[in-house]
C-alpha cells in the first residue's frame, strides 16, 4: 500500500476524476472510488477519514467496472490510481513551494541561457514548471514510481550521504526496466518526483546545498543496494537479486 487518501486531498481527487470520467454522475463516481479503495461506501469511507489518512490499495479495475466502462483505455484504467497520486503530490508541492520537476528550484538556477533572461520570464518559468508538477499524468505516475520504490526501503536515523536523490530517483527507474511497470515514462523519473515521493512517504529530506536540486533522505544503503544488484556480480545475478528483493513479500501486489 504505497497510495493513502486524507481528508483534504478528496477535492483533489474528485476533480481528476471529473475530468477523467465527465460524463459520469458525481456520485456514482465517488462510489466508484470507495469500492475500488476497499469500502463498501462513499459514506463509510467519508467516516474512516474522519479519524485521519487512509493507507489504501487501489483496484483500478474494480473503479472501471463500477462506472460500467467498456472497454476503457489505458488512461481510463488509470485514472483512480493517477488521481490519488496527484493529490498527493499536490499536498507536498503545497507545503514546498521551491520543488518542482527538476527538485529544489528557484529564478536563480538553469543553464546560463534561462540565467540571462530577465527575471519575470525566469519567474514564468519557474511557475511553468511547478504547474507542470500539479497538473500532468507524467508526473503524477513519476511521483506514484517513485513512491512504489520508496515503499521497499527502509528509513535509518540520520541522512544517507553516500547516494542523493538523483541515484535514487535511477533506482525508482529502474523498476519499469525490470517489471514492466508504468512503461509510458520511457524508464524517466524526474528528480523532483523522488524528491516529492520521499516527503510523502515519511522520509527525511534535505537540500544538498543552496543552489543544488538534489537532496539526502534518510534511506538505507542496504535496501537500497539490494535494489539495484550487488556491484561485482554478473549481470544474470544482478538481475536475480533484484527479483529476489522485490518479489518477497508481496511487491508485485503492492505495484
Amino acid at each position: 500500500m504505497h497510495l493513502s487518501i486524507s481528508e483534504t486531498d478528496l477535492p483533489s481527487i474528485k476533480e481528476s476524476l471529473r475530468k477523467a470520467h465527465p460524463n459520469a454522475k458525481s456520485s456514482l463516481r465517488m462510489e466508484a472510488l470507495a469500492r475500488a479503495v476497499g469500502f463498501t461506501t462513499y459514506a463509510g469511507l467519508r467516516a474512516r477519514l474522519d479519524a485521519g489518512s487512509v493507507q489504501v490499495s487501489v483496484n483500478d479495475a474494480a473503479f472501471c467496472e463500477h462506472l460500467k466502462l467498456a472497454s476503457p483505455s489505458d488512461d481510463a484504467l488509470r485514472s483512480l490510481s493517477r488521481a490519488i497520486a496527484r493529490a498527493m503530490l499536490r499536498s507536498v508541492l503545497d507545503a514546498y513551494p521551491d520543488l518542482t520537476l527538476r527538485g529544489f528550484d528557484s529564478i536563480w538556477q538553469g543553464d546560463d541561457r534561462e540565467r540571462a533572461m530577465p527575471i519575470p520570464e525566469r519567474q514564468a518559468l519557474l511557475a511553468e514548471r511547478r504547474r507542470e508538477g500539479y497538473d500532468d499524468d507524467w508526473a503524477a505516475d513519476q511521483f506514484e514510481l517513485a513512491m512504489i520504490f520508496l515503499s521497499r526501503q527502509r528509513k535509518i536515523k540520520t541522512l544517507n550521504r553516500k547516494t542523493g536523490s538523483y541515484g535514487l530517483k535511477h533506482r525508482a527507474e529502474g523498476l519499469s526496466r525490470h517489471f514492466g511497470l508504468f512503461t509510458h515514462l520511457g524508464n524517466y523519473v524526474a528528480n523532483g518526483m523522488l524528491i516529492a515521493a520521499a516527503y510523502a512517504s515519511g522520509f527525511t529530506v534535505r537540500r544538498i546545498g543552496f543552489h543544488s536540486y538534489n537532496a539526502f533522505i534518510n534511506i538505507s544503503m542496504e535496501t537500497v543496494r539490494l535494489a539495484r544488484g550487488h556491484e561485482g556480480r554478473s549481470r544474470r545475478d544482478d538481475r536475480r537479486v533484484v527479483a529476489e528483493f522485490y518479489t518477497k513479500p508481496d511487491f508485485r501486489k503492492v505495484a
